[in-house]
C-alpha cells in the first residue's frame, strides 16, 4: 500500500490575503509539493519583507499627529457621553414648519385708572376744566412718548392713568398754578387689534404657520426676525414671549407647535454595503443607520465605528462605538445566557448632518498590502511559475502478521521553474 502527501502553495489573492497555507492529503503513488507562480522568489521576498514592512510601522516624524478627539483606544470604545445616549429634545432646523398660536391675556378693562397701562398707539385725551385751550387729543408714539402743549415730551408707555396725570401735573406746574387735568383713554389695544388682523386666518384662528428660513430665522409681526435654528420649541416660545414684552405687548402670549420636520441627512461611509447619504423624516439610531446602509461587509471592523457630530457645535465631537459588543453581548439568567438588551442603550440617536465611518479591519488592511506587493507589483515584473516535488518512504507495522516497507531511503527532491 502506498500513500503520499502533497502540499500546495499558491500565490493567489485568496491565499495572499489570508496568509494561509492549504494542506491537501491524497492517496497517490508518487507525491509532490508544487509551488505555483513566483515560487521561491515570492516566498523569500515575503519572508524577508513581511515582518520588517508591517512590524514597527509608524507614522513618520514629519507627519502631523492625529487629533486626539478622533482617536480613542479600543479599551474605551464604550465611553459614550451621556448627552449622546439620551434622546435630547429636538432642535429646530431649516425648513421645519412651526405654528405660532397667539393668546391675548384677559387683563384690566380699558380705561381702568389703576390696572391698565398705556401702550404705544393708544389714543388719550387730556382735559383741563379751567384752561379749555390746553385740551388735547394725543397718540402714544412708538418710542413711548406723547408730545404735550407747553411741556413737550412726556413718557407715557407703561404708566397708568393716575401715574400719567401726576407726571403731567408736575410738568404743567411750571406754567400753571395748581393745574387740574384729567386723562382719559379713547382708543386702547390698537396694536393687539392690528396683530389679530395680521395673524387671523380662516382655518386656524389666531395663529400663523411659519417655515424656518434658510438663514435660520422666522418673521413675526411687531418683533421682526427671530432666530429659530438650533433652539428647542420651549426655548423659542420663551424668546418670543420676551420679544413681545419688549414690544409693549405684555397681553400677548404665544404657543409654539412643531408641525413638519425637515428631512434629516446622515452620511454613512466606509465598509458598508451601500455607503452614502441617508435622508430620513424621523429620528434614527446608529445601528439603524448602518442597517439602512445594507449592514457591514466582510472587511468591516465592527468594534471601532466612528461617529462625528458637528451640528450646533463649534468643535466637532467624535466617539468610537463597539457595535459588535452591542449586538452580541449576553448576560446570565436562570435559562442560561440571554441577549443583554441593556447594552443597546449605547445605540444613541443620530442628529442631522452626523457622519458615520465604518473602518477596515486590520486583517483586511494586511491582505490589501500583500495583494498590492505580490500580485500588483512583483508578479507583473517577474511572471515566473514552477513546482517543487519530493518523494519519501513510509512503513506500515501490523504485528505480528507482517511489516510492509515501501520506498526506503532519504527523500528525493526535484524542482522545475520557468516562465
Amino acid at each position: 500500500m502506498k500513500a503520499a502527501s502533497r502540499v500546495e502553495l499558491a500565490t493567489s489573492p485568496r491565499w495572499v490575503s489570508g496568509m494561509t497555507m492549504r494542506l491537501f492529503a491524497s492517496r497517490a503513488l508518487n507525491g509532490s509539493i508544487r509551488i505555483r507562480p513566483l515560487a521561491g522568489v515570492c516566498i523569500a521576498i515575503w519572508l524577508a519583507s513581511a515582518g520588517c514592512a508591517r512590524q514597527g510601522h509608524r507614522i513618520p516624524d514629519s507627519a502631523p499627529p492625529q487629533p486626539p478627539e478622533l482617536f480613542q483606544p479600543v479599551s474605551v470604545t464604550q465611553a459614550i457621553p451621556q448627552s449622546l445616549v439620551e434622546r435630547t429634545p429636538y432642535r429646530l432646523n431649516v425648513s421645519d414648519v412651526i405654528e405660532i398660536i397667539y393668546q391675548v391675556k384677559v387683563g384690566a378693562k380699558t380705561g381702568s385708572r389703576r390696572g391698565y397701562r398705556l401702550q404705544s398707539e393708544d389714543v388719550i385725551e387730556i382735559a383741563f376744566p379751567f384752561q379749555k385751550d390746553l385740551n388735547q387729543r394725543l397718540v402714544v408714539l412708538a418710542d413711548g412718548y406723547v408730545n404735550c402743549l407747553l411741556i413737550g415730551r412726556v413718557r407715557a408707555v407703561g404708566e397708568t392713568l393716575d401715574g400719567l396725570e401726576a407726571l403731567l401735573k408736575q410738568g404743567y406746574s411750571r406754567h400753571l398754578r395748581n393745574p387740574e387735568l384729567t386723562v382719559v383713554v379713547k382708543e386702547a389695544n390698537k396694536k393687539i387689534d392690528e396683530l389679530k388682523k395680521a395673524i387671523t386666518t380662516a382655518p386656524r384662528g389666531q395663529s400663523r404657520l411659519m417655515p424656518v428660513k434658510p438663514d435660520g430665522t422666522i418673521d413675526l409681526p411687531y418683533v421682526g426676525q427671530v432666530l429659530a435654528y438650533g433652539r428647542t420649541v420651549a426655548e423659542l416660545r420663551s424668546v418670543l414671549n420676551s420679544e413681545y414684552v419688549k414690544a409693549d405687548l405684555e397681553e400677548v402670549e404665544v404657543t409654539v407647535q412643531l408641525l413638519e420636520l425637515s428631512p434629516r441627512h446622515v452620511y454613512v461611509m466606509g465598509e458598508v454595503l451601500a455607503p452614502g447619504m441617508q435622508t430620513n423624516s424621523h429620528p434614527m439610531t446608529l445601528v439603524q443607520a448602518i442597517a439602512t446602509a445594507g449592514g457591514f461587509n466582510p472587511r468591516a471592523d465592527r468594534t471601532k465605528v466612528l461617529v462625528v457630530r458637528r451640528r450646533f457645535l463649534p468643535i466637532p465631537e467624535a466617539v468610537v462605538v463597539d457595535i459588535h459588543d452591542l449586538l452580541t453581548s449576553r448576560k446570565p439568567s436562570p435559562e442560561g445566557l440571554i441577549p443583554d438588551g441593556g447594552r443597546m442603550r449605547y445605540d444613541f440617536w443620530l442628529e442631522d448632518e452626523d457622519l458615520v465611518y465604518v473602518p477596515t479591519s486590520d486583517l483586511a488592511l494586511q491582505g490589501d498590502w500583500v495583494d498590492a506587493v505580490f500580485n500588483r507589483l512583483i508578479r507583473p515584473i517577474f511572471p515566473v511559475s514552477g513546482y517543487l516535488g519530493m518523494n519519501f518512504g513510509y512503513q506500515i507495522y501490523n504485528a505480528p502478521n507482517d511489516i510492509t516497507t515501501r520506498g526506503k531511503g532519504p527523500p528525493r527532491v526535484n524542482a522545475n521553474f520557468g516562465p
